[in-house]
């Protein structure tokens, strides 16, 4: 097929696609891509696709760092899933590979580390827990916000439902940190907590409470209001200790100003919002 032909059966979608990524993969799929890259729009995304599919991880995956930080969003989405791809099948020859992603100085690359890093997440894949926490640790720093909602994610919606146990782990680890960052990640994340890990969260956020930072209180006040959503006896009960705690009751009365200023328990008294003072 000519470069021409190629671009259009790619636009044409659907099984057109599917056929052009067969049979380019069959070729030399590093060539393919060198050709399509300086092109159009349409080949950068074919070129991304395709590199998923290249038998050469160490290659794939350089090409794919820089077209995690192209112009144009499906370019980058799919450069997301085609370095996932390589992850998931060439684990141990990706893994380190991915790690000098971390500090790319484009936040768009450190993004695609933390998304890849979610789509290795599989509930039989035990083995891969460690490393991919370690894989995200210092991304937990990050500021920039491509990130921030990143590793929100992933944690949340990747590692909570495959490794409830080890991530409530990791978090706590992490809650003894000094970094502001790192405490809004464990404050979030432990928000969205599964109701079976969702009393341990509590015991957490409580230490993270303490913390005097407006930025960090208001993620826990956040996290309680979310618990209070799925896991009610339990948040009502720790803010009633929480209103009898100084250092506490401000941020106590803060998530129950946002959880309606009343939380009821069965058989008890309501939780209600105490003035200050």
């Amino acid at each position: 097929m000519t470069h021409e032909q190629v671009l259009e059966a790619w636009r044409r979608g659907g099984a057109s696609r599917d056929r052009v990524l067969v049979e380019l993969s069959q070729e030399d799929v590093l060539e393919w891509v060198a050709r399509l890259v300086p092109g159009s729009v349409e080949g950068r995304r074919l070129a991304a696709t395709l590199l998923g599919r290249s038998p050469h991880p160490a290659d794939a995956l350089l090409r794919l760092r820089e077209l995690a930080a192209d112009d144009d969003r499906y370019t980058r989405d799919a450069a997301v899933r085609a370095a996932g791809e390589i992850l998931h099948c060439h684990f141990n020859e990706a893994y380190p590979l991915l790690g000098a992603w971390r500090t790319d100085a484009n936040p768009l690359v450190r993004r695609a580390a933390v998304l890849v890093s979610g789509m290795a997440v599989h509930p039989l894949g035990m083995d891969r827990v460690e490393p991919l926490l370690r894989l995200l640790d210092p991304l937990l720093h990050d500021r920039a916000p491509e990130v921030r909602s990143a590793v929100e994610g992933v944690l949340a919606r990747a590692f909570f439902p495959s490794y409830p146990d080890d991530l409530f782990e990791q978090l706590t680890l992490w809650s003894a940190s000094h970094d502001e960052q790192v405490l809004w990640h464990v404050a979030t994340v432990l928000g969205q907590a599964p109701q079976a890990v969702a009393r341990k969260a509590l015991i957490v956020l409580r230490r993270v409470a303490l913390d005097g930072r407006r930025y960090v209180r208001a993620a826990v006040a956040r996290a309680l209001v979310r618990l209070a959503a799925t896991c009610p006896d339990a948040v009502g009960t720790e803010l009633r200790r929480w209103l009898d705690d100084p250092e506490r009751a401000p941020l106590a009365r803060e998530a129950l100003g946002r959880i309606g200023d009343e939380l009821t328990l069965p058989g008890r008294t309501p939780v209600r919002s105490r003035p200050a003072g």
